[in-house]
């Protein structure tokens, strides 16, 4: 075992007890732990450390069991994209899709506006029916704002309004 990883043998960590070092992995460690449920099971430190890994695949399977009625078959999920594509769909276009809240991600504050930084310029852009559509490029932000404001009233609003 190497001098910098910290023996965790002994250690439990939900349903896991942790018996040997089994080699080290890009800096993670592996260790082989016993499950209550009686399995081995091999485990990275930080899948153990932060919660991740708490069983050998028992819990899992466990709580899958009390769920059953939330799984559904290919053709019943078909049948309920189909009715939701029946209420939100408009001429092909989710209108759920057009009021959807901002993505955490989104540095700009306004979504289809973001900053090249190749080009040093903020790009402007807006998805419709699947098909990305460009707006331009500009040096000033409010302006790649306006273009994207100008291209959801030409491409959202017929929808929304319908």
């Amino acid at each position: 075992m190497d001098s910098r990883v910290k023996d965790l043998t002994g250690q439990k960590f939900g349903r896991l007890t942790v018996t040997s070092f089994v080699r080290s992995e890009k800096g993670n460690a592996r260790w082989k732990c016993v499950c209550e449920c009686g399995n081995e099971h091999e485990a990275l430190a930080n899948g153990l450390k932060r919660g991740q890994v708490q069983s050998c695949g028992c819990l899992q399977k466990e709580s899958g069991k009390k769920h059953v009625s939330n799984l559904r078959t290919k053709e019943a999920q078909q049948k309920a994209y189909e009715r939701k594509l029946e209420v939100d769909s408009i001429d092909g276009t989710m209108k759920s899709a057009l009021t959807r809240r901002l993505s955490a991600k989104n540095k700009s504050g306004v979504k289809g506006v973001r900053w090249n930084e190749d080009r040093k310029k903020w790009q402007a852009s807006i998805t419709f029916k699947g098909k990305v559509h460009f707006l331009g490029r500009f040096t000033k932000k409010e302006d790649a704002i306006q273009a994207r404001l100008d291209a959801e009233a030409e491409y959202f609003k017929p929808i929304l309004d319908k």
